[in-house]
């Protein structure tokens, strides 16, 4: 019985990652220039009828693209200060008439880095516990310089989940302060009391 929870929990999650809201144009790096194209090769104007930020605000409205020829149109939009998915509505006199689609911004430019994060967190965390088993400092000292790379990594790139910085320097600040705490204090307990 275990196995089939387990197998319809597993198909779930799996269907899930296969869920977007039209077509989309990839992922970028929060901040960045966002470069929209469209391709309509019997279009004389293409409009971007807007482009929605994640919390549903439009960042822009009734803007013409700019032809560069063979039917490609494109903008450079650059109001990408909200992390998540963007969702962009144009519309023109050819091809079809209107198209949907989107593009996701990330701390970091890059999606799936939760994983990697989580992994870093438990050779890190597995070092600090073999350090206190063992009671070898030095173990403590090299986990808690892992914790600072770690909070540095995250303040730098974004922790993929966090939607916003006020969580994402949190975490980072957290992680910097607690690697600090036990690799100073391991280095002080192993050079001077043993």
């Amino acid at each position: 019985m275990k196995k089939i929870y387990l197998l319809m929990l597993g198909i779930m999650l799996l269907s899930l990652t296969f869920i977007s809201a039209g077509e989309s144009m990839g992922t970028f790096k929060q901040n960045d220039d966002v470069r929209v194209t469209q391709t309509c090769a019997d279009a004389t104007y293409i409009t971007l009828s807007s482009i929605s930020a994640p919390d549903s605000t439009v960042k822009l409205s009734n803007q013409n693209m700019t032809s560069s020829g063979s039917g490609e149109f494109y903008y450079n939009f650059n109001l990408t200060d909200q992390i998540g998915i963007y969702e962009v509505r144009v519309y023109s006199d050819g091809c079809e008439q209107t198209t949907t689609y989107n593009f996701e911004v990330t701390p970091s430019g890059f999606t799936g880095t939760l994983g990697f994060y989580i992994v870093l967190l438990a050779l890190v965390s597995g070092l600090i516990m073999l350090g206190f088993k063992a009671e070898e400092y030095w173990f403590l000292v090299m986990g808690g310089m892992g914790l600072i790379m770690i909070g540095i990594y995250s303040i730098n790139y974004g922790v993929a989940g966090f939607r916003d910085m006020f969580m994402t320097w949190g975490v980072g600040l957290f992680e910097i302060g607690v690697g600090a705490t036990l690799a100073i204090g391991a280095a002080i307990q192993k050079l001077y009391y043993d």
